[in-house]
């Protein structure tokens, strides 16, 4: 990898271990965890809740030059903090968590995840801060777009009664047949999206861990990062 940087990629659909997986990995091996969906999250929760400009709903309607402008405002209200404990991001100072997770995020997060734009600005935001780092990284188009010359790739996934189960109890509000819903129409909306759809990168190691324990699959995992470690 260039500048030095030994990059770890986790990719998967809603709900298949990838953040329990990758943070646990990143703590282990001592890499700095990105969690790239946060980013998305901020973005829509900063829409939601602070921008005076324009509505999230109108916001998917602008033309690609107007809604540049308005992430590029953003962004200058964003603050991230990388280590093994995981992606801190702070909104004008503040620590954000629980609030990326709240309900009305989760209504509106994978449209505008969506948006060509958004994922653009968001991407060139991710490599910035990866430079010289040895991080685990996880998401949905880690290893297949974002960093597609990353030192290891890894696609997690998991029956979508496995994920239902686990996505719930990450979400406030939801019951177990709500986030099943929620999940199948994530996961049609990340396969057709024009930009960056859900699929499995090149050269990933695919594992499926619906009835894998977290630590088997942290294990297996461990072993293919040593092997890359003895090459590089």
């Amino acid at each position: 990898m260039e500048n030095d940087s030994f990059i770890i990629t986790i990719d998967g659909p809603a709900g298949s271990g990838k953040t329990t997986t990758a943070r646990i990995l990143a703590k282990r091996l001592g890499f700095d965890l990105l969690e790239s969906g946060a980013f998305y999250r901020f973005v829509t929760y900063f829409l939601l809740k602070y921008s005076s400009e324009v509505s999230v709903s109108d916001f998917l309607l602008l033309s690609e030059k107007e809604q540049r402008i308005i992430i590029q405002n953003v962004f200058k209200h964003l603050e991230v903090k990388l280590n093994s404990e995981g992606t801190i991001l702070y909104l004008n100072g503040k620590p954000l968590k629980d609030e990326l997770r709240e309900r009305e995020v989760e209504e509106w997060v994978s449209r505008v995840s969506a948006l060509p734009v958004v994922r653009e600005m968001v991407n060139e935001y991710l490599r910035s801060l990866v430079k010289g780092r040895k991080v685990v990284a996880e998401g949905r188009d880690m290893g297949s777009v974002v960093f597609p010359k990353a030192t290891l790739k890894f696609y997690l996934d998991a029956d979508v009664e496995v994920r239902a189960k686990r996505r719930a109890k990450d979400l406030k509000g939801y019951d177990a047949l709500e986030t099943k819903k929620m999940i199948l129409r994530r996961d049609e909306l990340d396969s057709k999206r024009e930009v960056a759809p859900l699929s499995i990168p090149e050269g990933a190691i695919v594992i499926d861990n619906s009835t894998l324990s977290i630590e088997e699959v942290v294990k297996m995992m461990e072993v293919k990062v040593k092997e890359a470690q003895n090459i590089s």
